[in-house]
């Protein structure tokens, strides 16, 4: 599968990528610790997980709800504005997880701000 960026949207990945720590999380203490990291500052987090689709799709994390199981809810859309095709993960579906070190931006609210400066 190929896809096709628009000149912004490379751009915004571009931007998150020079920030991307290269270390690949697939321990699942680590990555608990990464995700809460990620609810607690707002840090963008690479997320591969079957559940999700292929590939690593690059979000933040709303809640981490403490039950029988850990449940991961995380914003319902990735950095470029695609809307996730569920947000809600337990913490073993998780394959692996990406730290960044930038807070994770809301694609929407970054396009309104955008369109308000033209």
């Amino acid at each position: 599968m190929y896809m096709i960026f628009s000149g912004e949207t490379e751009e915004i990945l571009n931007s998150v990528m020079k920030n991307v720590s290269m270390e690949l999380v697939s321990d699942s203490g680590d990555m608990l610790n990464i995700l809460f990291e990620s609810k607690e500052h707002g840090i963008a987090v690479g997320i591969k997980a079957p559940t999700l689709g292929d590939g690593i799709y690059v979000t933040a994390v709303d809640d981490i709800i403490l039950d029988q199981d850990i449940i991961i809810v995380l914003k319902s859309y990735d950095i470029t504005g695609y809307m996730l095709e569920t947000n809600k993960l337990k913490l073993g579906e998780i394959r692996s997880v990406f730290p960044f070190k930038s807070a994770f931006e809301n694609p929407y609210m970054k396009n309104i701000s955008h369109s308000k400066s033209l």
